[in-house]
């Protein structure tokens, strides 16, 4: 286990629970959210009497509530604190499950998945890169720990939602659970976070990146972080558009309910372990080449789900799918703070968040693809393009130089 900074016994105690609180939190998310909804989505069309692109849609406003608001919780953590931060987040998660399991039609899941995208951004990897990235000194280390189990639920959720329909259980029970959860564990995190006290942007500054340290708009002005926004967005396009279609796409193909449940259910479990490989890795790795390795991976997967065909295909799939994203998600956060540093890490990681709502256009596209072909397999194959591309421009990217860096420092002195 990583020691965060030094610090005192107490202090050092409060950031371990922060830690789990944390951890907490996002298993809560990943198990009720983009991970899980999929595999409700279904049920609800049916329900509502919904088309796929309605269905898709709801998927999409998650994504997009996720990534616009994503830069007030930075603002939110500067003024009044990461605690307050996860309050808010908890009451809007809360009222986001409850819409969800109290809904009688297409406006009322609309409503409901926009409100699960805000409060995923209160509760989620914003406020916990930003903590674990400042109370920790191998960061690469402990944001694998935090990934990994909050990847966990994405094993878990899938699997407690056939649970529940096994035991004659519906839907709206599902939501219902999560409503709850998001109260109990959320009120952890808000209190276990009101008690730590961060470094300031010039502690990072004088500690971490020295006296030249990037600004955000310096760094808004490279073609490297560009460059690593676009990455991140390719992964989570191919993640959210897998999660959202993958579950009824395997049973178009023969694939029976559980064990389509399994198969998805064990692809988180794969990107679980990938995460914490990513974590160890990212200590003496670069994390340019594990971006590499996320996007050749989650391709590849795009690909290998386009076609779906046979056991070796699924298998090969589900460790290409799960490896690929358990490494996305701490491989793109390091190679953010590589090239620029922590002083702006919080500013710019939320900046890619926002600009990373474009992904959300894959569950639309994909309902509207299916709508027209009957088929899912032709958005797989884009997004398998898509991500080819990228990972031969990561591939020639090099470190800003320092020069952008002092120029960028000047002006925004000036």
């Amino acid at each position: 286990m990583t020691m965060p900074l030094k610090a005192p016994m107490n202090t050092r105690l409060l950031v371990y629970i922060v830690l789990q609180a944390l951890c907490l939190m996002y298993f809560l998310l990943s198990a009720g959210t983009f991970n899980s909804l999929g595999m409700v989505i279904p049920s609800m069309v049916q329900e509502f009497g919904m088309s796929w692109a309605q269905a898709g849609f709801g998927f999409t406003l998650l994504g997009t509530a996720c990534g616009i608001i994503s830069l007030a919780p930075a603002w939110t953590i500067r003024k009044l604190g990461v605690g307050r931060t996860l309050l808010t987040g908890t009451v809007i998660l809360f009222a986001g499950f409850g819409l969800l399991y109290a809904s009688t039609g297409v406006m009322t899941y609309y409503l409901g998945t926009t409100l699960l995208g805000v409060g995923y951004c209160f509760c989620g990897t914003v406020p916990a890169v930003h903590v674990l990235s400042s109370t920790f000194r191998r960061r690469s280390t402990v944001l694998g720990l935090y990934f990994t189990i909050g990847n966990l639920g994405a094993v878990a959720g899938p699997m407690m939602y056939y649970g529940l329909q096994s035991g004659g259980m519906g839907w709206r029970s599902y939501w219902l659970l999560f409503a709850v959860a998001a109260v109990v564990i959320g009120g952890f995190s808000t209190i276990a976070a009101s008690r730590l006290r961060l470094p300031g942007p010039e502690q990072h500054t004088q500690a971490v990146d020295g006296p030249a340290a990037w600004t955000v708009r310096a760094a808004l002005g490279t073609v490297q972080f560009w460059v690593i926004v676009f990455a991140y967005t390719a992964c989570l396009a191919i993640n959210t558009t897998t999660h959202s279609f993958a579950y009824q796409h395997l049973l178009e193909h023969g694939i029976g309910e559980g064990r389509a449940s399994q198969m998805i259910s064990l692809s988180a479990l794969v990107c679980a372990i990938g995460s914490a490989l990513a974590g160890v890795a990212g200590e003496k790795t670069s994390p340019r080449a594990l971006t590499m390795f996320s996007l050749g991976c989650l391709g590849f997967s795009a690909a290998l789900l386009a076609v779906a065909d046979g056991p070796l295909v699924l298998i090969l799939w589900m460790i290409a799918f799960g490896g690929g994203l358990g490494f996305s998600y701490v491989s793109t956060v390091m190679l953010l703070q590589e090239y620029f540093g922590q002083k702006a890490s919080l500013e710019l990681y939320s900046i890619m968040m926002a600009v990373s709502t474009s992904a959300a256009l894959g569950p639309a596209l994909g309902g509207a693809i299916k709508d027209q072909t009957g088929s899912f397999s032709g958005v797989f194959f884009g997004l398998a393009a898509l991500s080819a591309v990228l990972f031969c421009v990561v591939a020639v990217l090099r470190k800003p130089a320092a020069k952008a860096r002092f120029q960028g420092t000047l002006v925004a002195e000036s």
